[in-house]
């Protein structure tokens, strides 16, 4: 019945295809609906998926049609691809990828599993006559797929260590890439600071756009709830909260207000101060601090490489003081094991290790437990992540689990089909 889905899931979630030649191609051959409609980018290490999805609930409280494309999904493809705060059906999308493969085997290309979801995404929405579409860049910016149309505005959220065997090993390589998202005469936000912020400045000259700065052209000032004060060139906000979890929302959100702000500024897009509150509460987000249970926390996060891992830590620390957590991780091959599972050792005394199949190569357990011994009361490996996850309950304590999105989603889908996974 889902041929095309199942065609696009054979491709590989994680194949990679460096390059805009593919996708433009097919773009142009579907009528380009990639430059028929406003965009805002957001590119960055963390925080992506939290600042596009606020973006979207600020236009949305103003009165906008707003598309959302985002990465990855936990549980069904359609997740990635909203408009209005409602997924695409698995219906619409089968009919949409049979109009992207054709246009594929027309002119003779194949894209990745990334390039045709976006390819689907540009073409659901020019469908749905939104005013505007909020694009999560996939990796890196430059030649990231969700890069081919001349964004109305971009967001970098911030820089630091991901993805290195594709964007470089230093902050200022990495930035670069992600840099890569600036146009000519077009609006920027960033949270970056450092040398990052030095590369995305040269950048903006070079390419005459403006650009605003956490720090410099707004700021914030945070209180011990994680209420904030936002402060920008024409918007002051008292008071206000933000519905994810996490001290690093915060931020995410305020990078969030000042794009709505500067798109104010600059565009004709209007976005209401006084409605930045109602906005704010309006997010959710699934995987990033989510709790599965309270009373005795167990919270699945996507946190995923050293950064990740200290904001996790910090918001554990903040919303659970003093307590120990007991960690459930998988991770792929291209991460920073040591130093994540470093930063998780502070507040942990037990970690078990798991496997998951069919997803790009997971780190081997055996090199896992080389590179944390010692870090940890005990370690353990239980190569089933349903296994796993009874043994994480059944210690009684709390909990986390995280190191990748895809154990994250492969749990909740379980969760959704079994009662419980509770051994006790």
């Amino acid at each position: 019945m889902f041929q095309n889905l199942d065609r696009l899931r054979l491709k590989g979630v994680d194949s990679v295809k460096p390059g805009l030649g593919r996708i433009t191609a097919v773009l142009e051959e579907l009528g380009s609906p990639h430059r028929k409609k406003d965009y805002i980018a957001v590119a960055g290490t963390n925080g992506k998926g939290s600042v596009a999805a606020c973006i979207t609930s600020i236009f949305e409280a103003n009165g906008y049609c707003v598309g959302l494309f985002t990465s990855p999904h936990l549980i069904d493809v359609t997740e990635r691809i909203k408009v209005d705060g409602e997924e695409i059906t698995r219906e619409q999308l089968e009919e949409i990828l049979g109009t992207v493969f054709a246009a594929c085997t027309r002119i003779g290309v194949e894209l990745s599993y990334f390039e045709t979801l976006t390819a689907a995404a540009f073409l659901y929405f020019n469908g749905k006559s939104i005013d505007v579409g909020v694009l999560e860049v996939g990796m890196g910016g430059r030649w990231d797929s969700t890069n081919v149309c001349d964004h109305l505005a971009g967001v970098i959220t911030n820089v630091s260590f991901d993805h290195t065997e594709y964007l470089g090993n230093t902050l200022g390589e990495i930035a670069g890439e992600k840099a890569g998202i600036i146009k000519k005469n077009a609006l920027m936000v960033t949270g970056c600071t450092g040398e990052a912020l030095s590369v995305i400045e040269r950048r903006v000259r070079e390419n005459s756009s403006v650009c605003h700065r956490i720090g410099a052209e707004f700021s914030y000032r945070e209180k011990e709830d994680l209420g904030f004060d936002y402060m920008g060139p024409r918007w002051n906000i008292p008071g206000l909260k933000i519905s994810l979890a996490g001290t690093h929302q915060v931020e995410n959100a305020v990078i969030s207000i000042a794009t709505a702000e500067l798109l104010t500024m600059h565009t004709r897009y209007r976005t209401d101060p006084e409605k930045i509150q109602e906005a704010l509460s309006e997010v959710s987000l699934g995987g990033r601090m989510e709790y599965l249970n309270r009373e005795t926390p167990v919270i699945i996060d996507g946190a995923h490489n050293l950064a990740a891992g200290e904001n996790l830590v910090k918001s554990l620390e903040f919303y659970h003081p003093g307590k120990k957590f007991n960690f459930l991780i998988t991770m792929l091959d291209n991460k920073d094991i040591g130093g994540f599972t470093e930063t998780l050792s502070r507040i942990s005394g037990k970690l078990i290790i798991t496997e998951l199949a069919g997803v790009r190569k997971s780190l081997e357990t055996e090199r896992i437990l080389a590179l944390t011994r010692g870090q940890f009361d005990s370690v353990e490996m239980v190569k089933d992540p349903r296994e796993a996850y009874k043994k994480l309950l059944g210690y009684g304590e709390a909990a986390c689990v995280c190191g990748s999105f895809y154990l994250i989603g492969y749990l909740k889908q379980v969760l959704q089909n079994e009662e419980t996974l509770d051994s006790k």
